[in-house]
């Protein structure tokens, strides 16, 4: 398995778990994410937690993985479905980021409603030195961090450590990376006296009220790039 889920009272928790890959995200694991986000929303879950084994959190998705049967647009539409089963969770999600969290890691910190990294880990979106266009990146970075920091971060994919990271919004918090763990579980035990309904009132009002783009305009990114990709990247 590279990817755990449990739950455990009104905790669900979703761990990657394959440190020698740095926690590369497969196909299989993409699909394991999505149905273990899936789960923890029908769970009922005040909370869900989402950590990683092993020194980085991710390192994004496989880039040489090439899957038979799977179209670029089909395995590209995955990213749409793992942020939105995120962002449906109506509790509170906390990620918590070590090492490296790029591409659909740092995504992965920004569509949480809390992120939580520890000072070693180093975010950013590194798919333009693969070779890729991150038009997905594109089109929902602005949401969550200023526009021209944002075109600045998918043009160049240079590393942003820790501090910078909270600085511009792609972390809520920093905290020393031996102090990670215990962060998470004194934040889930900090809301937990809250009302819980108070809680999900707030996130649905954040969802509804938000200027995060819509369907159509995230599957016309993903549209576009899968056009660029089956061209040959011209």
């Amino acid at each position: 398995m590279m990817l755990l889920y449990s739950k455990e009272n009104d905790v669900a928790r979703i761990t990657f778990d394959s440190p020698a890959t740095s926690n590369a995200i497969t196909f299989r694991v993409m699909n394991d994410y999505i149905d273990a986000l899936v789960a923890a929303r029908e769970s009922g879950a005040r909370f869900l937690l989402i950590d990683a084994n092993g020194p980085d959190f991710s390192v994004g998705r496989d880039q040489k993985e090439r899957v038979p049967d799977v179209s670029r647009e089909q395995n590209l539409t995955l990213i749409l479905k793992a942020n939105a089963a995120l962002r449906a969770f109506s509790g509170v999600s906390i990620a918590l980021i070590q090492g490296r969290a790029l591409g659909f890691g740092s995504g992965i910190a920004l569509h949480s409603t809390i992120s939580i990294g520890a000072s070693d880990a180093v975010l950013g979106f590194d798919e333009i030195q693969h070779g890729l266009a991150p038009l997905v990146v594109a089109a929902y970075a602005p949401y969550f961090i200023a526009p021209r920091i944002a075109q600045e971060l998918v043009i160049t994919g240079r590393p942003v450590p820790a501090a910078e990271a909270r600085e511009i919004g792609l972390l809520s918090r920093v905290v020393p990376a031996t102090e990670l763990a215990r962060a998470g579980r004194e934040t889930i035990d900090s809301l937990a006296g809250y009302l819980p309904s108070a809680i999900r009132l707030l996130r649905e009002y954040h969802e509804s009220g938000a200027s995060y783009p819509d369907a159509s305009t995230l599957e016309a990114a993903v549209q576009r790039l899968a056009d660029w990709l089956g061209q040959g990247k011209p």
